[in-house]
């Protein structure tokens, strides 16, 4: 008897894929923004830009102004430490040079306080004692320029006075903040001190509504 072969399996389905192909369609973009919109832009960058060109060339002339002003306060002590050497040496009292090593200070001392002496270099007070003297010699200076590190001195260093050939050695013993209203650091001593006055604080912006006050006695 003759079997037949059978297959446990059907005969394959074929599938039909839809080939059918997306097409994109370019369409015109349109954005939120109103036509309008982009003129405002570009108006409020132009002010953008113009300020910006304006604040640059303001702070470019106050930096200049400000770099002539050290630049020249610099050149006038370089003339003062010519004319301080020449008496120096023929023993004139003319000038005097104030000399602190710990704060590489190194400056011609001018008479009698007022703005403009102040630009030149340190000043000294008027009907206050000369170097070396009884009494209390008075010494004023800008915080921003030639007294700025003073805030630095500590008990124990070293003050030197220059004039008419002689050098008196000063060495500091205190320093305080007091208000500007307090005359007391100004009165006279019956041995010879040296007290030397700036604003504070010395690295503020702006005023500084107080003073610093060191004082040094002169070494025996």
């Amino acid at each position: 008897m003759q079997v037949l072969r059978t297959s446990a399996f059907g005969k394959p389905r074929r599938f039909r894929r839809n080939r059918s192909k997306l097409v994109l369609k370019p369409v015109p973009w349109r954005g939120s923004e109103s036509p309008d919109k982009p003129k405002l832009l570009a108006r409020g960058s132009r002010r953008r830009i113009i300020v910006s060109y304006v604040l640059f060339s303001v702070g470019g002339a106050l930096c200049t102004y400000v770099a002539g002003s050290y630049a020249w306060m610099y050149g006038e002590q370089v003339k003062l430490l010519r004319q301080w050497k020449a008496q120096n040496a023929t023993r004139q009292a003319e000038l005097t040079k104030l000399s602190i090593p710990r704060i590489q200070l190194r400056d011609v001392v001018l008479e009698g306080i007022s703005t403009s002496s102040l630009l030149s270099g340190p000043a000294h007070m008027t009907g206050t004692a000369a170097p070396g003297a009884n009494g209390n010699t008075v010494i004023a200076g800008h915080r921003d320029t030639f007294f700025r590190r003073i805030h630095s001195l500590t008990y124990g260093d070293d003050v030197y006075l220059s004039n008419g050939g002689k050098q008196y050695h000063y060495v500091v013993k205190s320093r305080r903040i007091v208000e500007p209203t307090d005359l007391s650091v100004l009165g006279q001593t019956l041995d010879p001190e040296l007290t030397l006055i700036t604003c504070y604080p010395t690295h503020a912006i702006g005023p500084a509504s107080r003073r610093l006050i060191v004082v040094a006695k002169l070494a025996n």
